[in-house]
């Protein structure tokens, strides 16, 4: 048995995390999760109690207690069809629950991870609205080799201002495309944008250089879709 009360205290651990919230923790319940406890507020905990344990005031109903999954096999992430967001490093973690909710929303199939911000955050986890359980979440520790595979199966479109970089519209038709989105503050790595396909970014009036990453996956996710059916539909 667990010590539901250290996870609650630490929100997570390195086997088990927490989720808030009645939508959530629905979503978590018809999931593959393995779910270690559930904890409804009234009647496991009261709220002063809940909230002490969090060391924040919890306005919500219900938590729970669940394990994390097993790292998924990149082979997996290339048999999916549909895109597939990577992120090289992102270090907010509401920006990378925004991100899954998005890649869930908006026709992506899963999320390939390397450094930053757990997906099992609590921040991420409530930014996810329980999106998190619905795609398969990837941590690489070798980002470079993950890319080098994807090559073959995958078409890897860089989100970028660089000179080489088109505007979004005039992306070409993709099969199996790849969006990767880099840090908040200094984008992908010049290596990495040596093994993209296609760089492209989102032009920007009122001489603003760019949106926030999480906004700004919306609309690249968006586009992606609209490609993919009109390349199905044609």
């Amino acid at each position: 048995m667990i010590d539901w009360q250290t996870v609650l205290q630490k929100r997570e651990t390195e086997t088990h995390f927490t989720v808030e919230g009645q939508i959530p923790v629905q979503r978590l319940e018809k999931s593959n999760y393995q779910i270690e406890k559930i904890i409804r507020i009234g009647q496991d905990l009261t709220r002063d109690e809940a909230s002490q344990l969090l060391g924040y005031h919890f306005h919500r109903g219900i938590l729970a207690i669940a394990q994390k999954p097993p790292n998924p096999p990149l082979s997996l992430l290339q048999t999916l069809q549909g895109t597939l967001v990577i992120l090289p490093e992102i270090a907010d973690p509401g920006n990378l629950g925004t991100i899954i909710r998005n890649t869930a929303a908006l026709g992506g199939t899963s999320v390939l991870l390397h450094k930053g911000a757990s997906p099992y955050n609590a921040k991420a986890v409530r930014a996810s609205a329980g999106n998190l359980f619905e795609i398969p979440i990837r941590r690489t520790d070798d980002l470079l080799k993950d890319l080098h595979s994807l090559q073959h199966t995958h078409t890897l479109i860089g989100a970028a201002l660089s000179p080489e970089s088109k505007p979004l519209s005039q992306l070409p038709p993709t099969k199996n495309p790849a969006l990767l989105l880099g840090p908040e503050d200094f984008g992908l790595t010049p290596k990495i944008k040596t093994l993209c396909h296609h760089l492209t970014h989102i032009p920007m009036s009122h001489q603003i250089d760019s949106l926030n990453v999480a906004s700004a996956s919306a609309i690249f996710l968006h586009h992606l879709a609209e490609i993919s059916n009109r390349q199905a539909n044609s």
